[in-house]
């Protein structure tokens, strides 16, 4: 998985981006009004560094003399930066030659998902492991070391084309993205901004309700993590939808043909699943749901192998542990114990013993 003739997104030092970007708006404009400084640099903070968007975008701005168009403007590139002006006409075609250099439509796929999370989110590489399994970008049948191991193969070819950074915190390995790269993810994954609803995402913005969506039967990924929504709403009709992201939300859901979705950290206090709902959801998150008093109908995810719910409010019991043991595919399970006799009846029932791993950080005593 090599890439031909890399164009490196090379970016430069804050101090360097401002001195640049104030060049190109120009002292005059700067000076119409207090405000504009400030709002100037935020501006200047969404090119991540780069000379192009910095060009581009200091230009379009040094006709901008209100600061109402400043303000617009920061919210524009919050949103939706393909749309502000000499993006998609000078900035993401060019920098969509790296993206058309990657070798291999598994690798472009991967680096499109990477644009699903929130702006300067650090990315865990082992979750992404998880995530490219379910959406089928990475083949887990022969191994799972094997599966680990092209991950980092790809990731390791999207840092050296510049399109992720990679480092390390509170040993965690992690990716991120450039904002500026974010948005040319974006962009192409919508079809070159023509169909805004293949991937929907408002992660991070502050979200009080769910977004206007036109043709749920279009949308492939969404992500509305780090949000504030309270109340999940929307058609049932979600065939091509394979990640919802709504961790971090005060949320609950009822949609269908899932293969990841993560729940963690959201005030849910209810989890049912019905007969025909969630049929191909591979892994579920609920870990850390505080509020968490019931969980029914898990038997239902048939094609369940991961089940996170350590931390949540719910723990191992005998009726939870008799669903459990009709989840044929079941690998993973992270749970504490409501007590020792539990444990040992799991213990006790070997088929579910013998093929989930589990981690247990709870007392059983």
């Amino acid at each position: 998985m090599e890439v031909d003739e890399l164009m490196e997104v090379s970016c430069l030092g804050p101090d360097k981006a401002w001195e640049l970007f104030q060049k190109k708006v120009g002292e005059r404009t700067l000076k119409i009004h207090a405000d504009i400084p400030d709002l100037a640099r935020q501006v200047a903070g969404k090119c991540s560094g780069l000379p192009l968007a910095l060009n581009v975008i200091g230009e379009t701005m040094s006709c901008e003399s209100t600061v109402q168009e400043w303000r617009r403007a920061v919210d524009v590139l919050t949103l939706s930066a393909a749309d502000f002006s000499g993006m998609k006409d000078e900035i993401l075609p060019i920098l969509k030659y790296s993206y058309d250099s990657l070798n291999g439509e598994v690798v472009k796929s991967c680096f499109l998902y990477c644009s699903t999370f929130p702006e300067d989110y650090l990315i865990d590489k082992e979750r992404l492991v998880d995530y490219w399994i379910c959406e089928g970008f990475i083949d887990e049948s022969q191994s799972r070391e094997r599966a680990i191991n092209q991950v980092y193969e790809i990731l390791g070819t999207l840092v050296r084309a510049c399109l992720l950074v990679e480092g390390e915190m509170n040993n965690i390995s992690y990716v991120t993205m450039h904002d500026v790269v974010r948005d040319m993810a974006l962009w192409i994954a919508s079809d070159l901004g023509k169909d805004k609803e293949i991937y929907i995402v408002q992660a991070g913005v502050d979200l009080r309700n769910m977004p206007d969506v036109k043709n749920w039967k279009g949308v492939k990924k969404m992500s509305l993590m780090r949000n504030n929504i309270e109340r999940i709403c929307g058609s049932p009709e979600c065939a091509q939808l394979t990640t919802l992201f709504l961790q971090k939300n005060q949320s609950l859901l009822q949609l269908i043909s899932l293969r990841y979705l993560d729940l963690s950290r959201t005030s849910l206090e209810q989890f049912h699943v019905g007969s025909q709902e969630l049929t191909k959801l591979i892994h579920l998150n609920l870990e850390s749901t505080r509020k968490l008093k019931s969980i029914s109908g898990i038997a239902n995810l048939s094609s369940l192998r991961t089940l996170g719910l350590e931390g949540s409010n719910k723990t191992l019991d005998v009726s939870l542990l008799k669903e459990l043991q009709l989840v044929e595919y079941l690998e993973n399970l992270t749970i504490e114990f409501s007590s020792g006799m539990v444990l040992e009846q799991l213990l006790s029932c070997h088929m579910l013993a013998q093929r989930v791993r589990m981690q247990n950080g709870g007392n059983t005593d």
